[in-house]
C-alpha cells in the first residue's frame, strides 16, 4: 500500500489489527491486495492471517508479496515466522536469515530466528540470534524485551561473559543498579580482565551509594587498561563524592593527560581543588575551560561560587546569572531581564521566587533596594509553603498567585537578579536578612509545647539538608553519632527537626546523645508553626537549610555545620558569615 488512497486504507487495516477486529481488518486488506496487487497489502494480510492461526495462508501472502517485492525483509520475516509455526524449521531459518540480511537489526526476525533455531536444536547459533536480537531491542529503547533476549540466552548459555555485560547495561538503563551489579559481577567471574564491565560495574555501585567498592571496581579497570579514560574520570568523581580531594585531583590530572580537551574533566579538576581548599587553582581551572568554551554554563557557575566564597561579590555576581544555563537546571521562572539597574521611575518590580525556599528568604533581604532605585509598587510571586509568612513582610504592595505572571509594562525580575542589578560588591553593602514576624497564636501554641516536652534551655539540631548525588555544596550532611556525642554533654532539651528523617536514624541519635529526643520534623510542613518554634528555642545547631534562614528572619542566631568544601554563603574563610551576623561556624 503506497499511494495515499491505499495508505489511508492502511491505516485503517493497522487500527483494526490494534483493536483486534481482525476479521474486519482481513477483509479490507484482501480486498486492496487482490484489486491492487500491492505487495505491502499481501504482506500485511499475511500477518493478519498469522496473528488469526492460519499459518498456511500467511506463508501464502507472504511469498506473494515477496513475488511482487523480492527485497522486502519484513515478509521474509513473516514467512519466516509462518514456516516456523508449520514445524518447518530449515526453510523457516533460512527465510529468517534472508530477512536479516536485507535488514541487519531487525527485530520480529532475530526473534524468530532465535525460536527456530532453539527447536532445531542450533543452540549456539540460537544463543547468536538472541544477542543481536537483545542489541537491536536496546538500541529501539525496547530494554524490558531486550533483557529478556539476554535472559532467554543466558538460559541456553550461562558463560556468556558479553550477555551477562550487556544484561547489566540494559538493567541499569531500567534503573536497576542492585541486578547490573549481579549481572556483572556474574560477566566478570567469566571475563575478569574486562576493563569496561569493570568501569560499568563501577558505575552502578556509585549510584547505588557504594562509593568505596566503585573505586575499587574502578581502579581495577585501571589496573588493566591504564589508559582507560573514562574509568579514570570516574575515579576521580568517586573521590570527589567521598571527599577525597588529592585523590580526586591526582585521577582528573590523569584523565586529563589522556584528554587534554575535556571541559568536563577540568571543570570537574576545579571541585576537587575546592575540596582541598585551594581556591586559586580552582579558579584556574574554570578559567581555563571558559576561555575554551565560553558559553560553558556550568563552568560560569562554579567560578562564581568561588568569587561568592573568596567575598567578591560583584565578580560573582556577573557569574551567578549563568545557573539557569546549566545542564538539569530548572527553566528560569522569568525572561533575562531587561532593567540595567538604573532608576525605575516608579515603575512596578514584578519578583518571581529563586530555586529553593531557602534561596528565596535569602534573596529577599534586597527586595527593599528596589525603593531606593525607584521601583513604584513591589509584587512578588513567593512559593505557596511560604506565603502566609511574607504576607505579613510590609516591603511588598502585594503577593501573586502561582500562576500569576506581570501586567504589560512592570519590570519581571528573579529575587536572585537582585544583587547583580543593584551592583552588590562588598561585605559593608550586605543588607540584613528579610524579617518575619511568628503568629501570636502560633507562638503561645508552641510555648505551651515546649514547656510540655522539658525544661528550657531547648535545642533544635538538623544533620542533613539537599537531596543525595546532588553538587557538593548543597547536599549538607554531618555523622549522627559524632554531633550526638558532641552535643551530649549540653543539658538541653533536644529537639530533632530533621526534614524527612530516615527510618531509625532519630533512634541512633538519641542512642549516641545518651538520653531521649523529641522528634518535631513534622513541623517542616508547617512553615509558620516551625517559624515560632525558631524565634523561641534557645540553640540551634545544623547544617545550612531553610530553617536556618527562617531562624535569622526572627532575629536568632545559631551554630552551623558547615561540610567542606562550603556552600558558599558561609565564606571561604572566618568563623562567621557577613550574611548572617552572630551565626557561628
Amino acid at each position: 500500500m503506497t499511494s495515499d488512497a491505499t495508505r489511508s486504507r492502511k491505516e485503517r487495516v493497522l487500527e483494526l489489527m490494534r483493536a483486534n477486529r481482525l476479521a474486519e481488518a482481513e477483509a479490507l486488506c484482501a480486498k486492496v491486495a487482490r484489486r491492487e496487487n500491492n505487495a505491502g497489502a499481501w504482506h500485511l494480510l499475511g500477518v493478519i492471517h498469522g496473528m488469526q492461526g492460519n499459518s498456511a495462508e500467511a506463508e501464502r501472502c507472504s511469498r506473494e508479496a515477496i513475488r511482487l517485492h523480492p527485497d522486502y525483509a519484513e515478509a521474509y520475516s513473516n514467512l519466516g515466522a509462518a514456516l516456523r509455526a508449520q514445524g518447518r524449521l530449515d526453510e523457516a531459518i533460512l527465510s529468517l536469515r534472508q530477512a536479516l540480511k536485507l535488514q541487519p537489526n531487525h527485530v520480529e526476525a532475530l526473534y524468530n530466528l532465535g525460536l527456530a533455531l532453539v527447536a532445531d536444536q542450533r543452540l549456539d547459533e540460537a544463543v547468536e540470534a538472541l544477542y543481536n536480537l537483545g542489541l537491536a531491542l536496546a538500541a529501539a529503547g525496547r530494554l524490558e524485551e531486550a533483557a529478556e533476549s539476554f535472559r532467554r540466552l543466558l538460559v541456553l548459555n550461562p558463560n556468556h561473559p558479553v550477555a551477562h555485560a550487556y544484561l547489566g547495561n540494559v538493567c541499569v538503563d531500567l534503573g536497576r543498579m542492585e541486578e547490573a551489579v549481579a549481572s556483572y559481577r556474574r560477566a566478570l567471574q567469566r571475563q575478569p580482565d574486562d576493563a569496561e564491565t569493570l568501569n560499568n560495574l563501577g558505575n552502578a555501585l556509585s549510584e547505588l551509594g557504594r562509593k568505596d567498592e566503585a573505586i575499587t571496581a574502578y581502579r581495577q579497570a585501571l589496573e588493566i587498561n591504564p589508559r582507560y579514560f573514562q574509568a579514570c574520570h570516574n575515579l576521580g568523581l568517586a573521590h570527589l563524592e567521598q571527599r577525597n580531594g588529592a585523590e580526586a585531583i591526582a585521577s582528573f590530572r590523569r584523565a586529563l593527560e589522556l584528554q587534554p580537551d575535556d571541559l568536563d574533566v577540568l571543570r570537574n579538576l576545579g571541585w576537587a581543588w575546592r575540596l582541598k581548599g585551594d581556591l586559586s587553582e580552582a579558579i584556574e581551572c574554570y578559567r581555563k575551560a571558559i576561555q575554551r568554551k565560553p558559553d560553558f554554563a556550568e563552568a560560569r557557575f562554579n567560578l562564581a561560587v568561588v568569587h561568592l566564597l573568596l567575598g567578591q561579590f560583584r565578580e560573582g555576581w556577573e557569574e551567578y546569572a549563568w545557573q539557569w544555563r546549566r545542564t538539569g537546571s530548572p527553566v528560569r521562572p522569568c525572561p533575562a531581564p531587561t532593567w540595567d539597574g538604573a532608576n525605575l521611575g516608579g515603575r512596578t518590580v514584578f519578583l518571581y521566587a529563586e530555586q529553593g525556599i531557602g534561596d528565596e528568604l535569602f534573596f529577599l533581604r534586597f527586595a527593599g533596594q528596589l525603593r531606593q532605585r525607584g521601583a513604584g509598587r513591589l509584587v512578588y510571586r513567593p512559593s505557596p509553603k511560604i506565603a502566609s509568612l511574607l504576607a505579613r513582610v510590609s516591603a511588598f504592595d502585594r503577593l501573586a498567585g502561582p500562576e500569576q505572571a506581570p501586567s504589560a509594562g512592570d519590570c519581571a525580575l528573579s529575587v536572585g537578579d537582585l544583587p547583580r542589578l543593584l551592583g552588590h560588591a562588598r561585605a559593608d553593602q550586605i543588607p540584613p536578612p528579610l524579617a518575619l514576624t511568628p503568629l501570636p497564636a502560633r507562638l503561645e501554641a508552641m510555648r505551651a509545647r515546649l514547656a510540655a516536652l522539658g525544661p528550657a534551655p531547648h535545642l533544635g539540631v538538623t544533620w542533613r539538608a539537599g537531596i543525595k548525588g546532588q553538587d557538593l555544596g548543597i547536599f549538607k550532611e554531618s555523622p549522627l553519632a559524632p554531633l550526638a556525642k558532641a552535643l551530649a554533654p549540653l543539658p538541653d532539651t533536644v529537639l530533632v527537626l530533621q526534614q524527612s528523617p530516615q527510618p531509625g536514624e532519630i533512634d541512633q541519635f538519641a542512642s549516641a546523645l545518651g538520653r531521649p529526643v523529641h522528634d518535631l520534623s513534622a513541623l517542616n510542613d508547617d512553615l509558620e508553626s516551625m517559624l515560632a518554634l525558631l524565634a523561641l528555642i534557645d540553640e540551634y545547631v545544623g547544617v545550612s537549610n531553610t530553617n536556618m534562614h527562617l531562624r535569622a528572619a526572627v532575629g536568632k542566631t545559631a551554630r552551623v555545620l558547615v561540610p567542606a568544601p562550603p556552600e558558599w554563603r558561609w565564606m571561604a574563610e572566618g568563623r562567621e558569615s557577613p550574611w548572617f551576623p552572630g551565626f557561628s561556624v
